[in-house]
């Protein structure tokens, strides 16, 4: 557009007739206010200011490409041609006037040197210029580059774009959308030769071969070919069809080092074919910055994660980009998280969208049964916390293939555009949720959850279940068997064993609260417990979960729920007994008689957790004797003689009259671990020499109270036991402020709460904000102790533990009165 026809424009723009768009325009370009701005100054909705100034674009005729480039068009030609009304300086600052010339690009490949360089910034191109590079340097290498994606990515448009600014002649080969329908290469060189360089062609392909190479190797020529949606030219191998072979005939052409040209071939699937290289690159989707730009009018579109989990949901796919601003700036006023709200469990509600996967699955499912029955199981992986798959992981999906094809058929696959590959193999959720619904008709759903549980499982067998990947295996092992509907085995699976101990084993449920997992583990017995009804026949199982939920409720400081979770565990235990004949010799006896035993003395520390102590040296109690008659161990006795240990220490500071049997179980409790006679189960590894850590602290030995500490920390570095770690680490602090080594003292606070904090562990980290507290005061920092004070009062107040609140309250009184 030339100056004259641009203020004919403007003009016209400044009748009556036009008064509102005059009014946006002024309110848009000189104030630079928002859509929302200009919304509101007008009386309308957002998407109404949007639409006003697309009316605007559309008047001066810049309305020809992407939203944004629309108004960055014209606000440079208002700052080219009407210097009298004034763009506010804040809107496109960067875009200057010689975006719009050319510029000289990159050699390519060797011979060919491409004229011009136009740079677009068209919304097509979003977030592509790590690709363009890309393709820059390739082309340095390679000839001719398969572009190969899915439906929708943007391949089509990149190439197009990238020949069209590289060369000033490009040719375009278009294989149309059925195989069908394919024009074969004998006629189509025909046709370029007429039509691109005014040759009469030949009767003979090789004669019109040769002749288009000789076309082609003008180096000061250099021309671009664009082979477009080149699948429907492929059969089920990945070859040329045999009617259509002369097309590798013409890549050799293409390929030939002399020629000065370079080729870029569109395709969903991979390309085989004899005596030419064709490199192939995978374009991958838009990243989340493209589609924050491209959802520019809409609401939060900088900040939104709702958009985030659109992109990741899409896999960034550009034409799903496309479909779903639509659908929100048209049907939601631009509303992102209404839409997501309502769609984020339906992805392929749209049919468009769903049109973007189901040709290509389709497809596979005509040509390759096998590999398309492999894409549908993997829809049974959830592809979340285990976020791929290993190619053995594929294979015990193939259970009806024979052995010698099984990976054969994860290769064909591999070769298509549904699955992606990155040492392992995952699906984009779009792609997840289409194979689902189709597994469900096959009725395959089942089974291949199964199938997937016993690997799984197998995988889990093998390692110690010790850290963070362990667990996230174990409750994908749990989600699976609950798809196959197996209860039974998906509860079994938290009673895995992790140690071979001599009764009552760590096991995976046990190892998953101790990683900080229990969110997770009461939620997945919850789900089991539901599924269940009368279905886990085993007491044993059953009663073990619910002191799995247990352990887990009181690490997040539900207390309650905790000896709720706990009392029902002993009810299971106490029925088997009263229904029984006791056999004393029966290993479930025993299972049993110690699970009554571990829920007295778990109901005892949760009442400690209150400071109910009474309620705890109650239930500590009734635990000694069960233990006395069910297990008769010396390491059970040491276990809750330990726990009475600090009872009774406890009790001691409002009763010194208790101050002499305090000491003497402590520290014959102590001279028992020293003879190793310790309790072989992990937990009491740990927690014995902290209980006791903890008794000599308020008895004042502090040398042996931090020989204990030290003695629980190193067992649970070695088992990973984080909490446990956390809550050592804030004894440690203790027994430093006693000894006024502060500096020791905060740095052990620190690192317990910044570790409790990340478990969400209330009730522990209620204990360190406490303590972290009186080692502030103790250094006279009052304006520190009376902020964790203040928190440690909060969370206690959160688990209803009032016990808990008058001790904390009391002690800071007695420390500011020193």
């Amino acid at each position: 557009m030339d100056k004259e026809q641009f203020l004919d424009k403007y003009q016209a723009l400044q009748t009556p007739a036009n008064a509102e768009l005059w009014a946006v325009l002024k309110l848009w370009l000189s104030e630079s206010k928002s859509d929302d701005e200009i919304a509101a100054a007008l009386g309308r909705n957002r998407s109404t200011a949007t639409r006003k100034i697309g009316d605007i674009c559309k008047h001066f005729g810049t309305d020809i490409s992407g939203k944004k480039e629309q108004r960055q068009q014209l606000v440079l030609l208002f700052r080219r041609y009407c210097s009298d009304f004034e763009v506010h300086s804040s809107l496109y600052p960067d875009w200057i006037e010689s975006n719009l010339t050319a510029t000289k690009p990159a050699n390519i490949v060797a011979e060919v040197v491409p004229i011009t360089l136009i740079v677009s910034t068209s919304f097509d191109l979003l977030g592509r210029d790590a690709d363009r590079q890309k393709l820059i340097e390739l082309s340095q290498k390679h000839k001719l580059i398969l572009l190969k994606a899915a439906a929708g990515i943007g391949k089509s448009t990149l190439a197009r774009h990238f020949l069209e600014t590289q060369f000033t002649k490009v040719i375009r080969l278009e294989m149309g959308l059925e195989s069908g329908n394919v024009t074969p290469a004998e006629e189509k060189v025909s046709q370029i030769l007429r039509k691109e360089f005014d040759e009469e062609p030949s009767r003979d392909f090789q004669t019109n071969l040769e002749i288009l190479r000789e076309k082609l190797s003008d180096k000061s020529r250099p021309i671009g070919v664009l082979i477009d949606n080149l699948e429907p030219a492929l059969d089920a191998n990945f070859r040329f069809l045999e009617k259509l072979r002369g097309y590798e005939d013409l890549l050799r052409i293409l390929g030939d080092r002399d020629v000065c040209s370079f080729t870029l071939i569109t395709s969903r699937r991979s390309l085989i074919v004899q005596r030419v290289k064709v490199h192939e690159y995978s374009l991958q989707g838009l990243d989340i910055a493209a589609w924050r730009e491209y959802f520019y009018d809409c609401e939060n579109a900088a900040t939104s994660e709702d958009l985030e989990q659109m992109c990741v949901a899409y896999n960034g796919n550009a034409k799903a980009m496309d479909i779903l601003h639509g659908a929100i700036t048209n049907r939601f006023d631009g509303n992102i998280t209404a839409y997501w709200n309502r769609y984020k469990d339906a992805l392929l509600a749209d049919a468009e969208l769903e049109t973007l996967i189901s040709v290509e699955m389709d497809w596979l499912r005509d040509n390759q049964p096998d590999a398309y029955k492999l894409l549908c199981r993997m829809g049974c992986y959830r592809y979340q916390d285990v976020k791929t798959v290993p190619f053995e992981g594929l294979i015990c999906l193939l259970w009806d293939v024979p052995e010698s094809r099984k990976a054969y058929i994860v290769d064909y696959l591999s070769k298509s555009s549904l699955i992606e590959i990155k040492d392992e193999y995952y699906l984009h959720p779009a792609v997840r949720e289409a194979t689902k619904s189709r597994l469900i008709e096959a009725k395959d759903h089942k089974t291949s959850n199964k199938e997937i549980a016993h690997f799984l499982e197998n995988k889990l067998l093998h390692s110690k279940i010790k850290d963070v990947q362990d667990a996230l295996i174990g409750f994908e092992v749990i989600f699976h068997y609950l798809e196959a509907g197996d209860c039974e085995r998906a509860a079994s699976i938290l009673l895995l064993k992790t140690e071979n101990d001599e009764y009552d084993s760590e096991f995976f449920g046990y190892a998953c609260w101790s990683l900080g997992f229990s969110k997770q583990v009461i939620s997945t017995i919850s789900k089991i417990l539901k599924k269940v009804d009368d279905k886990i026949n085993n007491p044993y199982i059953l009663a073990q979960l619910y002191r799995i939920v247990g352990y887990s409720q009181n690490q997040l400081g539900n207390v309650h729920e905790a000896i709720s979770s706990h009392n029902l565990s002993q009810q299971v235990s106490s029925f088997y007994f009263k229904t029984i004949e006791f056999d004393p010799r029966d290993i479930n006896h025993f299972r049993m008689g110690n699970m009554m035993y571990a829920c007295c003395v778990n109901v005892g520390l949760c009442y400690l957790e209150l400071w109910d102590i009474n309620s705890a040296d109650k239930f500590f109690k009734e635990g000694s004797i069960l233990a006395k008659i069910y297990l008769s161990k010396d390491n059970a006795l040491t276990t809750i003689n330990s726990c009475q240990a600090l009872v009774k220490s406890i009790l001691s500071i409002s009763d010194h009259t208790l101050f002499n049997d305090a000491y003497s179980l402590v520290n014959d409790t102590y001279q028992k671990i020293r003879l190793r006679t310790f309790p072989v189960h992990i937990w009491s590894k740990i927690y014995v020499p902290f209980f006791l850590a903890k008794a000599f602290n308020i008895l004042g030995d502090t040398d042996r109270s931090m020989e204990m500490y030290h003695a629980a920390l190193s067992i649970s570095l070695q088992r990973n036991y984080t909490q446990a770690k956390a809550n050592i680490l804030s004894g440690i602090g203790e027994v430093h402020r006693k000894s006024q080594t502060f500096d020791l003292a905060l740095s052990h606070h620190h690192e317990a709460i910044e570790i409790l904090d990340f478990l969400e562990a209330k009730s522990h980290l209620g204990e360190a904000y406490f303590q972290f507290g009186l080692t502030y005061q103790a250094m006279g920092e009052h304006d520190q102790a009376e902020t964790y004070k203040a928190k440690a009062l909060k969370l206690f107040g959160q688990m209803e533990a009032p016990k808990q609140i008058e001790r904390v309250k009391q002690a800071f009184e007695q420390g500011a009165m020193k």
